[in-house]
């Protein structure tokens, strides 16, 4: 189900931001454009522990089920990104702009490597 802009409202991109994950996800996505699910598990699990020295396998795989299995496809539901489940890659949707302003408001640290 595609959804335009002016219909998501203010609730809903609020029910969204109100998971972590997905609020990790769309953060990063906000300074890189385009990961994968892989990059992004890791990512979000090294936020979770606030560091990058002690993530574990474990984490990273937990993660990384919950971004295949739920936070994807809800994000997808609302065109606020695009998964691409043969190359894993994650871009944003046609509605990302419409988050992009409450994802900006997110207190995460964003480093590049």
């Amino acid at each position: 189900m595609s959804l335009q802009r002016d219909t998501l409202e203010r609730e809903t991109v609020y029910s969204l931001l109100a998971n972590r994950v997905r609020g990790y996800l769309l953060r990063y996505l906000s300074v890189t454009d385009r990961t994968t699910v892989s990059e992004a598990a890791q990512r979000i699990a090294d936020w979770q522990r606030e560091t990058t020295a002690t993530t574990l396998e474990s984490d990273r795989t937990a993660v990384l089920v919950q971004l295949v299995h739920n936070h994807l496809p809800r994000l997808s539901q609302y065109d606020i990104v695009e998964y691409d489940r043969t190359t894993e890659e994650i871009t944003p949707g046609s509605n990302f702009e419409a988050v992009a302003p409450y994802v900006s408001d997110l207190e995460i640290t964003v480093d590049h490597q």
